[in-house]
């Protein structure tokens, strides 16, 4: 039996990138493979993190074997991990990466797995390559866990080809971000309505995820002033504020919309997050830069059509399959294309079994392991 170990948060962390990894490591666990998953004890230093803790409130996923082991600021901790994994001999490793923050952890690891198991896959898969706020040294961090590992696996064009700028020598491949499906079947509209407490009288706009300035809220917001009074929407903000929540006050309070808006500043848990997308009408990402997202995955799961912004590969899903439409980055083009979904609804695909098929976790495994011939 072939063996997979899996690097990068998982429980009790908490994040889009955990729940991807636990996902794949489950769906590699279902077709035969043993697995196991080694976590942060330390994933940030507290003062670098801008949140209000890094671990869920969530169950473990089930039948995972998790183990928490490394502190992402130790270098020793690094050379007793990549010794823990050799002594395990794994057919492959699999690392996320997002952040250059985590290369010199990742890429010491894999290092060292590469001296004791030269034989043994390495693979990166590369949600982000270049951050959203870019620091001195990013090029170098990049570099540098690029250089220890065989194989990287992408998950949009965009990140493909800046990962290719930098390291036209190494083996890149695209594949796609798989359908969210770990937060249970969609619930009636009428009854997440009434368990968030909302009222039915109204259209919502969902905005989910954690707030950071690239996500381009203050344009959302700005935007409810274009939406047409008919329409009877409020914007649901649901996530955590990675940054200044008076600066987005402040601009409610100046446009008089302070009764459109309902907003929840907290990580919502996994058993709430379908009461928020089901209660929701239509999903909005007025990102002002991206190279993809994990709210796209979670709405198709719940069968939500989606206003994204036209940067990154955030366009490419919505145009192939019609299932939203696409804004420029503005707040006039944003509230455009809402009004035209509330306007003409029916334009739009509702049907999302096709897409969930060809997204789903045991597509992305075939795909996986046909590319890198495992």
């Amino acid at each position: 039996m072939k063996k997979a170990i899996f690097i990068g948060p998982a429980y009790p962390y908490r994040g889009g990138i955990a729940a991807f990894n636990e996902n794949l490591a489950s769906t590699f666990q279902s077709n035969g493979w043993t697995c196991k998953m080694i976590t942060f004890t330390q994933q940030y230093p507290n003062f670098l993190f801008p949140g209000k803790t890094q671990l869920t409130t969530d169950d473990a996923p089930p039948n995972l074997t998790i183990t928490r082991g490394i502190y992402s600021t130790n270098p020793l901790n690094w050379l007793k991990i990549s010794k823990k994994i050799v002594a395990e001999k794994p057919d492959i490793v699999i690392t996320q990466y997002w952040m250059p923050f985590m290369a010199p952890a990742f890429g010491t690891i894999l290092r060292g797995i590469k001296k004791g198991l030269p034989d043994t896959k390495r693979i990166t898969i590369v949600h982000n390559f270049k951050p959203h706020e870019s620091r001195i040294g990013d090029q170098q961090l990049n570099k540098f866990i690029v250089n220890r590992t065989d194989h990287l696996i992408c998950l949009s064009e965009n990140v493909t080809e800046e990962v290719k700028q930098k390291a036209p020598h190494k083996a890149v491949k695209t594949l796609f971000h798989p359908i969210y499906d770990h937060y249970g079947d969609n619930i009636d509209k009428q009854k997440a309505i009434n368990e968030l407490g909302l009222d039915p009288n109204y259209k919502y706009l969902l905005f989910f995820g954690l707030i950071r300035q690239y996500k381009g809220l203050d344009l959302l917001i700005m935007a409810m002033r274009h939406i047409k009074e008919n329409h009877n929407t409020k914007l649901i903000i649901a996530g955590e504020f990675y940054e200044s929540e008076k600066k987005y006050d402040e601009l409610i309070e100046s446009l008089d919309i302070k009764d459109r808006i309902i907003k929840v500043n907290k990580y919502i848990p996994n058993d709430d997050v379908p009461k928020y997308f089901c209660a929701s009408d239509l999903i909005v990402l007025p990102y002002k830069t991206a190279t993809q997202s994990g709210v796209v995955p979670i709405a198709l799961h719940f069968n939500k059509n989606i206003i994204v912004t036209d940067v990154g590969s955030l366009s490419q899903l919505i145009e192939k399959h019609n299932i939203g439409y696409i804004a420029e980055t503005n707040p006039e083009s944003i509230a455009e294309q809402i009004n035209n979904y509330f306007d003409k609804p029916n334009l739009l695909n509702h049907d999302f079994s096709d897409i969930k098929q060809e997204l789903s976790w045991q597509g992305f495994f075939d795909t996986f392991t046909t590319e890198l011939s495992l």
